[in-house]
């Protein structure tokens, strides 16, 4: 139970920045215009590397990489002290590996 109320703390603080920008559409060489207010909201750049992620084998997500390892740091402080941490950081090390930046 007590891994249930972490799970949502942790949701419930980065929901709160849920937000929904549009729509797009993949071209023939899959490629994606990210929508102008996402760009200028989420300080988006031409140059910029963004992880590509999968959840529930239906959605697709971006971050961009140089903010990986705060992510984590962030993840890691809400998960203190349940016993949670070694195992969420040695899945996502497995998942993103070299392209967390420090």
């Amino acid at each position: 139970m007590k891994n249930d109320n972490i799970h949502s703390k942790v949701h419930k603080r980065f929901q709160s920045k849920d937000r929904f920008y549009g729509t797009t559409t993949m071209g023939a060489r899959g490629q994606l215009v990210i929508p102008a207010l996402a760009r200028k909201e989420l300080k988006l750049n031409p140059g910029d590397q963004l992880a590509v992620m999968g959840k529930f084998g239906k959605v697709l997500g971006l971050m961009k990489t140089d903010q990986m390892a705060e992510f984590v740091e962030t993840i890691m402080k809400n998960l203190s002290g349940t016993g949670m941490e070694g195992e969420f950081k040695k899945n996502f090390e497995a998942t993103f590996g070299k392209a967390i930046k420090k």
